[in-house]
């Protein structure tokens, strides 16, 4: 940020930089709970989890891949070679964290940045690339968006378009566990622009007056598309809305990965007692909205130079190398690894066949109405005359 320069003596003038800061600068006095500082170190709000070593570093290498996919995705959109993407540099830590305090058993409702979650689940590096790619027998049959992404054989709920729709569904989902009495529990994770919507609320609203197990997570990244927080909501923090629902709440570091696993965790096993949690991870968005969007409209390049030293994957690494669990070697070996299994799946995904246009109709009803039966002939008579 540059302050209105002053003239000197002489009438030369000069330029102060005001340095900006970041919400995780004064984590302790905002309430943003951490387990480690900006270089990886314990710091003592949150202890740290029991994670055995293998946990940790798994924990780290799904990161990793996760940036790696990110970083080939959007090179293959600007190509030309996938038609959408949607960024989320800097995110890693919030879905894959979080993703790992939950069981395979329970229901994961997912947003459209969270690529983390189906590869943790057991979902091969191929279905995603197929879906990027849309391509005709991946889970969603090639008709989605790149990025949006689902698989209930993984019991992960697709992503919808519409911000904010799918929170009461996932609330739904956590009631009807309660009401049948088994032990499933639900996550689901949206971004802050969601908290403008009144789906949000509704789902606020439910979950305080029946205490559902579900565990609500708010990726604070900073930005609605384009709206900083400031314009979007009075509240000073998304978790405190929490309070007029009588909904737990608290703030975590989401740029912390163990925090965020800590917190997560706890929500987890404290759900069927106390019902929702709603989780404000405060991160930062690093990269554009989406392929479409040119941040550098609305925001300076001094704001995210503030938020490059928190970069979620430095912070964990440095934690593993703290505890001597990593090596530069292997962080070698890793970004290679992690590049040529992103390749090998690219190879397998584009040289899958595409849908048929035709079947764009089909799955919507149990028999096809005479509209979308019209619908049908006139697109195959028109593509046959072309």
């Amino acid at each position: 940020m540059i302050l209105a320069s002053k003239k000197k003596p002489g009438g030369r003038s000069r330029r102060r930089e005001k340095k900006v800061t970041t919400p995780l600068d004064q984590a302790k006095k905002l309430g943003i709970r951490q387990v480690v500082d900006q270089y990886g170190k314990p710091c003592g709000d949150l202890p740290e989890p029991d994670l055995s070593r293998d946990e940790l570093r798994r924990l780290y290498e799904m990161m990793v891949l996760v940036r790696a996919i990110d970083e080939r995705g959007w090179t293959l959109q600007r190509s030309g070679r996938v038609e959408f993407w949607i960024p989320h540099c800097g995110l890693e830590a919030v879905h894959i964290a979080a993703t790992m305090a939950f069981p395979f058993e329970d229901w994961i409702f997912m947003g459209y940045r969270h690529p983390g979650t189906m590869l943790l689940r057991g979902a091969p590096l191929v279905q995603l690339f197929a879906q990027y790619f849309g391509r005709r027998d991946e889970p969603l049959k090639g008709r989605r968006l790149p990025t949006l992404m689902g698989d209930k054989r993984l019991n992960i709920v697709p992503m919808t378009t519409q911000v904010a729709s799918y929170i009461p569904h996932a609330c739904g989902a956590a009631w009807a566990a309660k009401i049948r009495g088994d032990d499933t529990r639900v996550l689901t994770i949206f971004g802050d622009g969601s908290t403008s919507r009144g789906e949000f609320h509704s789902a606020m609203n439910f979950a305080g007056v029946h205490k559902p197990p579900v565990v609500f997570i708010c990726e604070n990244n900073g930005w609605a598309v384009s709206t900083p927080t400031d314009v979007q909501t009075a509240s000073v923090t998304f978790a405190e809305k929490g309070n007029a629902y009588g909904v737990r709440n608290l703030r975590v570091d989401g740029n912390d990965a163990l925090a965020v696993y800590a917190v997560t965790r706890e929500a987890r096993e404290l759900a069927p007692r106390e019902g929702a949690s709603l989780i404000e991870a405060v991160t930062y968005r690093m990269g554009f909205h989406t392929s479409s969007d040119n941040p550098d409209l609305y925001r300076t390049a001094e704001d995210v130079a503030a938020w490059e030293p928190w970069d979620p994957l430095n912070r964990l690494r440095g934690y593993l190398e703290y505890r001597g669990f990593w090596t530069d070697d292997e962080e070698t070996a890793l970004w290679q690894r992690c590049k040529d299994e992103i390749q090998a799946a690219i190879d397998e995904a584009e040289a899958m066949p595409l849908p048929d246009p035709e079947s764009m109709f089909d799955d919507t009803f149990a028999e096809l109405t005479w509209m979308l039966e019209e619908q049908r002939t006139a697109l195959m008579d028109d593509l046959e005359g072309n």
